[in-house]
């Protein structure tokens, strides 16, 4: 009789959430930040969309077909070595401009990209399966990693028994830390009551102050999680382009328009995305669940480099649009003659991909105008961002103050300063 042989199936879950990620390209393991990394595949110093995909293809077969790392290493090693990324070689950072030496591939960085992206694909389909079946099994047991020496701070969760939907998987679900392999088993009630375990109560939270060094941002970090895991389970590709945005407005303004500079076909789809949405519910009456602003872009270095060398540097590199803006931008509130030429949502909605598409730019006091393209022959949006306006209890940012439809012919320039766009 012929011997069944049964073979492990492929963990749906995790292939599903692994390749609906995007690309992002970061010089800095910290230019792609917490939750992005839900919903973008990064290497840091893979400068090159082609390079992150052959290193992505060789994941995704890793998660598909069960390839070892060794069979990932011997597989990748070379390709990466034709590319020239290989070794230690100086490199130029292009956020800050300097240049000297770092590691590009290695047996050891191929490690650490193998086990980190399949352990987050893991644990990202492990609580997809949770969320779908807690209510048969409510109960969740944190289980200590079987390495030798075990991070105290995990060791001290082993054993701990927690409803599925308490707070504390939030910010400790595993994995929280480079290598981490702690990970969790979901009960029934008699489960529990058969091995003994008893539901507790999740220990207090220990917060520490961290400074992501490289956008100057601070933040408050649970004890036992590293600051570039802190974002809770669950996060997709479709909240991207507002987790982005929200992340360059709380940095700096030079660091925020340099990162995001070399991926603009990358993340631009998906702030327009989600602008539309935002502007779309908005219109639609759904005024309180929408927030009070949206970040629509960036600035580009070239912009800010003109506008210091102007003397009038703003604090952020974002261009925002806030409610009571939005109100007379759709032109609500406003008779015919008042209204901006083009008003409406579809015009409004369009604005992250205008911001993109600057043919100039001028300086006007406190002002920036800006000349994107149209779809109208002859025509071009004239968009008006007050820089560094008070925004929100002292702090300032770049609001949206109109834009319109007009002639570039007609558009006045004299006594306005020219910024390269």
């Amino acid at each position: 009789m012929a011997t069944i042989q049964l073979k492990p199936l492929p963990p749906a879950e995790a292939i599903a959430f692994f390749r609906q990620k995007g690309y992002r390209i970061g010089f800095d393991y910290r230019d792609v930040w917490q939750q992005e990394h839900q919903a973008a595949f990064t290497v840091a110093k893979a400068m090159q969309l082609d390079l992150l995909a052959e290193i992505r293809a060789g994941i995704d077969a890793a998660l598909a077909d069960g390839t070892t790392f060794e069979t990932f290493r011997k597989a990748l090693t070379p390709q990466l070595q034709a590319r020239g990324w290989w070794g230690r070689k100086d490199v130029t950072d292009p956020v800050t401009g300097e240049t000297g030496p770092a590691q590009l591939g290695s047996p050891r960085r191929l490690r650490v990209i193998y086990d980190t992206n399949l352990a987050t694909a893991y644990s990202e389909g492990q609580w997809e399966r949770i969320q779908r079946n807690k209510q048969i099994f409510p109960f969740l047991e944190y289980v200590r990693s079987a390495s030798v020496n075990p991070r105290h701070t995990h060791l001290a969760y082993a054993g701990l028994v927690l409803r599925a939907d308490d707070p504390f998987w939030q910010n400790h679900m595993p994995v929280k830390e480079w290598g981490c392999k702690c990970s969790v088993i979901q009960h029934t009630q008699r489960m529990l009551e058969r091995e003994g375990l008893t539901v507790g109560k999740a220990p207090p939270e220990e917060m520490r102050t961290v400074v992501n060094k490289r956008t100057g941002e601070e933040m408050q970090v649970p004890v036992g999680v590293d600051p570039a895991f802190y974002y809770p389970p669950g996060g997709r590709r479709a909240s991207l382009g507002k987790r982005m945005m929200d992340r360059a407005d709380a940095s700096a303004a030079v660091t925020a328009s340099r990162v995001l500079a070399g991926g603009v076909k990358q993340w631009m789809p998906l702030v327009q995305t989600e602008f539309s949405e935002f502007v779309g519910r908005y219109a639609s009456g759904e005024r309180r669940e929408v927030g009070t602003q949206r970040v629509a872009g960036v600035l580009s270095p070239n912009m800010l480099a003109g506008l210091q060398a102007a003397g009038v540097m703003p604090q952020r590199a974002t261009v925002n649009v806030n409610l009571q803006r939005l109100h007379h931008l759709l032109g609500e509130g406003r008779g015919p003659a008042r209204q901006a030429k083009g008003a409406g949502t579809a015009f409004v909605a369009a604005l992250p991909t205008m911001l993109t598409e600057v043919g100039e730019a001028w300086l006007d006091g406190s002002r920036l105008v800006l000349l994107t393209s149209s779809e109208e022959p002859g025509r071009a949006v004239k968009v008006v961002v007050g820089l560094d306006e008070p925004v929100h209890r002292g702090q300032r940012g770049n609001q949206v103050v109109s834009m319109e439809l007009i002639n570039p012919a007609d558009f006045g320039r004299k006594g306005l300063r020219r910024i390269d766009p």
